[in-house]
């Protein structure tokens, strides 16, 4: 994880756009919500899906709730930003988790913000109030997906994939890695008593029946 968030944090440093690519649980959320705690940014996040649309990035029409300002008086629907957006103005970090699974008619909405410039045309506010966005310095972009080998998943197109900087997560192997996984996720006060290494006993009773269990027959 360590290394992984060292290899993140760098492309962050050149405003690049990062694509985080591994099994399921290897940590691709966990870096990227560290890396926006560190920075004191929000994280704004999508969970993308099949049936995902742009609107679920952009933003879209409304009905208006507040007419009392005459901006807005005579107007039954107003427009309101997405996360992508919402990110993109207030300098802060989007997440596409899992990307690859969006429709690639989707996804190609982001190939401006991904180019060096970072804009988007915000084209679905309608002629009269179409706008440019331009993301602040800060904003950062995260796309997580799994390999394209893996059951029900696939691939990014060529077109999106040439604008990320592809970062392989490699899965927790580590004896050491996964004892602190057990233990993050013990509930407080739970131990077998006072432990040398300071940690429940809890997480390695756990791994060392896991262990053993993958050397049976039934394992």
């Amino acid at each position: 994880l360590r290394r992984l968030a060292v290899l993140v944090g760098k492309a962050c440093e050149f405003q690049e756009a990062v694509l985080l690519v591994g099994e399921t649980g290897c940590g691709k959320t966990t870096v990227c919500q560290l890396l926006a705690s560190l920075n004191d940014q929000q994280l704004f996040s999508v969970n993308c899906h099949e049936h995902s649309e742009s609107s679920d990035f952009l933003g879209a029409l409304r009905p208006a709730r507040d007419r009392s300002t005459q901006e807005s008086a005579g107007r039954m629907f107003e427009w309101v930003d997405g996360p992508l957006i919402r990110a993109m103005r207030g300098g802060h970090v989007f997440l596409a988790d899992e990307i690859s699974l969006a429709d690639d008619s989707v996804l190609e909405r982001l190939n401006s913000l991904l180019e060096p410039e970072r804009t988007l045309l915000l084209s679905e506010k309608g002629a009269a109030d179409e706008q440019f966005v331009v993301a602040e310095k800060n904003f950062r972009f995260f796309g997580t997906m799994n390999p394209g080998g893996d059951f029900g998943k696939k691939e990014l197109s060529p077109a999106l994939r040439n604008r990320l900087t592809e970062v392989w997560c490699e899965g927790i192997t580590e004896r050491s890695d996964w004892l602190s996984v057990i233990e993050h996720n013990l509930r407080s006060g739970l131990s077998l008593g006072n432990q040398q290494d300071g940690t429940s006993g809890i997480g390695k009773v756990m791994l060392d029946f896991i262990y053993w269990f993958r050397q049976t027959e039934m394992g």
